[in-house]
């Protein structure tokens, strides 16, 4: 079962997280004795958002799952370095711009699943004129809009945006979008006027 921050934090990381495996060898004192690490592998969970505000939230829904406090670099981003934290949340998804989807527990549960869109939303979505989501990862962007379907939004798939030597950009649109802001609560975007 997931818990509301978890999927939350899943739909923030699913928007503007990664998942980044490295090597590397270096020397460090190990036990009081000078030792070379070769290709030790180091692995972390990153978020990466400009909005302060957004990275305060993301680091109290941390602290709050897994009594982790974790810090905001000066570059606005935040490590995951823990083992545990990183497994549990592999666990429920992979990361990366095409390979993250919505985990099955999510449309069970309509209280989580509001909270994923509210993460999504707040990463890659937009408040202006309508709410619209984007992704390049197109089976991604489906199973979120049957997940709207099941808090009760309809939306459709405009055009995706094309650019030389880039993936497609897809974007859902959001109906109703006076009572989705209202329904999701975003945390960092402006809500502005819109229409319906």
């Amino acid at each position: 079962m997931i818990s509301k921050e978890l999927a939350e934090i899943l739909g923030l990381l699913c928007s503007e997280g990664c998942y980044v495996r490295s090597r590397s060898s270096y020397w460090g004192v190990d036990g009081g004795k000078l030792r070379f690490h070769k290709d030790k592998i180091t692995k972390s969970i990153q978020f990466y958002n400009k909005d302060q505000k957004l990275l305060l939230h993301f680091q109290k829904l941390i602290l709050h799952e897994f009594n982790y406090l974790v810090k905001i670099t000066k570059y606005n981003k935040i490590y995951l370095c823990r083992r545990k934290v990183i497994a549990a949340i592999l666990d429920k998804t992979k990361l990366g711009h095409l390979r993250w989807s919505v985990n099955h527990d999510l449309f069970e549960n309509k209280e989580c699943a509001i909270a994923f869109i509210r993460g999504y939303f707040d990463g890659d979505g937009t408040a202006s004129k309508y709410p619209r989501l984007f992704s390049t990862n197109h089976f991604g962007l489906i199973q979120v809009s049957k997940l709207l379907a099941i808090i009760g939004f309809s939306s459709n798939f405009q055009k995706p945006l094309l650019k030389i030597n880039r993936k497609p950009l897809f974007t859902l649109r959001i109906h109703d979008g006076k009572r989705f802001l209202k329904t999701i609560s975003p945390i960092s975007k402006i809500q502005v006027p819109m229409r319906g």
